[in-house]
């Protein structure tokens, strides 16, 4: 027992120092995985309006608004793991990154489909 926790605490030690690394990884691939999503409720939302009023929207919600919930989530998500005991981090880490690849392979998967009527 006291091994795994040797591996653990040397786990822990590189996933401390790379906190930051692994929250954006984690939180840019969830925009990836459901910004199609987002944009597609936008779309929706948008149809009423003008070509150019859709087009501003579109690209300050990609350029501006994605990029800031990114940045906003990886900081405020690194925060909340550099909070977590060492026996805690690594299987966090882990499970986040398969649940997140579990998503992508579910979205991957619905895609053939139309996400909303058209």
């Amino acid at each position: 027992m006291s091994q795994a926790l040797e591996y653990l605490n040397i786990l822990d030690t590189w996933l401390r120092a790379n906190l930051e690394a692994i929250a954006i990884a984690q939180s840019a691939t969830l925009l990836v995985i459901y910004g199609d999503y987002v944009n597609e409720i936008v779309r929706i939302a948008l149809k009423p309006y003008p070509f150019l009023v859709r087009l501003t929207a579109f690209v300050m919600i990609c350029a501006f608004g994605f990029g800031a919930i990114g940045v906003f989530a990886a900081n405020v998500y690194s925060e909340l793991l550099a909070k977590l005991d060492y026996r805690m981090l690594t299987p966090v880490v882990v499970t986040v990154f398969l649940l997140l690849g579990m998503a992508a392979e579910r979205g991957v998967l619905a895609r053939h489909k139309p996400v909303f009527a058209r």
